[in-house]
């Protein structure tokens, strides 16, 4: 299997494109400002959103399936720059579905939902502008027609309910949900971190269904889930709790089924395998954990991944991805991204790219079909 790495620079408005372990020098595209990025539901195109210069741009990783009449192939091409941009104040969230995408703009509390195949062929105008009348740290999930949206909060700070908009923008529904943050998608469901529980929205129905599902009574640590992973097939859904722990809950069962399980450490950086079924965490002593993504046990560790790192605000940290049999790991203080052999945890290569590099993507494809 081949590799390659997608990876923004935290403090350079540049992207590197990279094919581990192999001996071609990384090649450089340049951005408006830093970007986060986030690949698009073709699985070829980035999305790369510069939140501070109000920018989001689409990458061609150059990972394209070829059709062979019986067969397809996935072939490795050149990267491009794509020339379209979307322009706004603060772009943040990014969601998607199957055909759309949907930005949110910190700095007008407006969404955008662009088409994902009209934006892969250079046409970034919104075929939806989604306005909540404030600027807030909002959020859109796109559900086929359906949107659901934060609902813009009475004074500063977090959100405090989801709405499910119809095709036309209409209001249909709403489930409350104090300060939420961060939002998971698991099978038909979409869940988002509220304060006392999770807002999870049923999508097999039409318009999709919400319900508020509390925390148990009996939980490890003061915390909410402010941040969700999404298996693509498993049920189980895993979120953040405080510092060191995680929840892991059922988005189909009426009383969410909570689990809870304790890293060793503070986790900087989190991903799932492609079954959904383990993960692997980045922790701040510098270790590399393989856990359950089930129980929450942890199923192998691996000490000096990256140096230590400090839980302050304003650190620029480690970032992850998981594809194949490959962890990647960024570690923007030794300005190299770390490949790690996912089964055994050992460290395959250390890629030097200098300055800060965090935002991550990384890409597979079979050997014997690469040209």
């Amino acid at each position: 299997m081949r590799y390659r790495l997608i990876v923004a620079d935290a403090e350079a408005a540049q992207i590197h494109i990279v094919d581990a372990e192999d001996d071609a020098a990384p090649t450089s595209v340049d951005v408006a400002s830093p970007a986060q990025l986030y690949l698009g539901p073709d699985g070829r195109h980035a999305w790369a959103v510069s939140r501070d210069a109000g920018q989001v741009q689409l990458l061609d990783t150059g990972v394209v399936e070829e059709d062979h009449g019986d067969h397809s192939a996935v072939i490795l091409q050149a990267t491009a720059l794509l020339p379209a941009t979307a322009s706004g104040e603060r772009p943040v969230h990014f969601n998607m579905d199957a055909a759309r995408v949907a930005v949110f703009w910190d700095g007008t509390g407006a969404a955008t939902l662009h088409d994902a195949s009209v934006a892969a062929a250079g046409d970034l105008a919104p075929v939806k502008t989604i306005e909540t009348g404030v600027p807030h740290h909002g959020v859109a999930v796109p559900v086929g027609d359906f949107t659901i949206a934060t609902v813009a909060p009475e004074g500063e700070g977090l959100p405090d309910a989801l709405a499910v908009l119809g095709p036309d923008g209409a209001e249909l529904s709403r489930v409350d949900c104090l300060n939420l943050h961060g939002e998971g998608k698991a099978g038909g469901y979409v869940a988002v971190g509220c304060e006392g529980g999770v807002a999870i929205f049923d999508t097999s129905v039409t318009p999709p269904a919400g319900r508020f599902v509390a925390y148990p009574e009996e939980v490890p640590a003061e915390g909410m889930i402010r941040q969700l992973l999404s298996p693509r097939d498993a049920m189980a859904l895993v979120g953040n709790w405080g510092a060191a722990h995680m929840a892991i809950f059922d988005p189909s069962s009426e009383t969410g089924d909570f689990a809870f399980a304790e890293f060793p450490a503070p986790r900087m950086a989190w991903a799932l395998d492609e079954t959904g079924m383990e993960g692997f965490a980045m922790l701040a002593d510098g270790r590399l954990v393989r856990f359950s993504a089930l129980t929450g046990r942890t199923l192998g560790e691996a000490p000096g991944v990256t140096g230590a790192y400090s839980m302050e605000r304003g650190v620029t940290r480690p970032m992850m991805a998981v594809a194949g049999h490959r962890v990647a790991v960024s570690d923007p203080a030794a300005g190299q991204v770390v490949m790690v052999d996912a089964d055994t945890l050992e460290i395959v290569d250390r890629v030097d790219l200098g300055g800060q590099p965090q935002s991550l993507l990384l890409l597979t494809v079979e050997a014997e079909h690469a040209h």
